[in-house]
C-alpha cells in the first residue's frame, strides 16, 4: 500500500494564482464602463418612448452611466494601490 501524500501548494504558486485574480479582477473595469454606459442609454430611451420625452431621459441616464464608469474607474485605482501596497509589504517581509 502506499501512502497518500498531500503537499501544501508551494508559496510561489499561491501568489502567482492570487496575481492573476487581481489582475483579472482589475481588468474587468473595461467591461463593467461598458455596460454602466449602455445600460444608461437604454433605460433612457425606454423611458423617452413612454413618455415621450426625447431626447432629455437618455441624455440624463447616458451621463449617469459615464459617471457609474468613471466611479468604476477610481474605484479599480484605489483596489490597485491597496493591492501593490500589500506586495510591497509581503516582499518587505520576505526572508531572504
Amino acid at each position: 500500500m502506499e501512502a497518500l501524500v498531500v503537499e501544501k501548494p508551494n508559496k510561489d504558486a499561491e501568489q502567482t494564482s492570487r496575481r492573476f485574480f487581481r489582475a483579472a479582477s482589475l481588468a474587468s473595469v473595461g467591461l463593467e464602463m461598458g455596460v454602466a454606459v449602455f445600460v444608461g442609454w437604454w433605460v433612457g430611451q425606454f423611458l423617452d418612448k413612454e413618455w415621450g420625452t426625447t431626447p432629455w431621459l437618455m441624455i440624463v441616464f447616458l451621463l449617469f452611466g459615464v459617471a457609474a464608469a468613471f466611479k468604476a474607474i477610481i474605484r479599480t485605482a484605489k483596489q490597485a494601490q491597496k493591492y501593490a501596497a500589500s506586495e510591497q509589504s509581503e516582499d518587505s517581509n520576505a526572508p531572504d
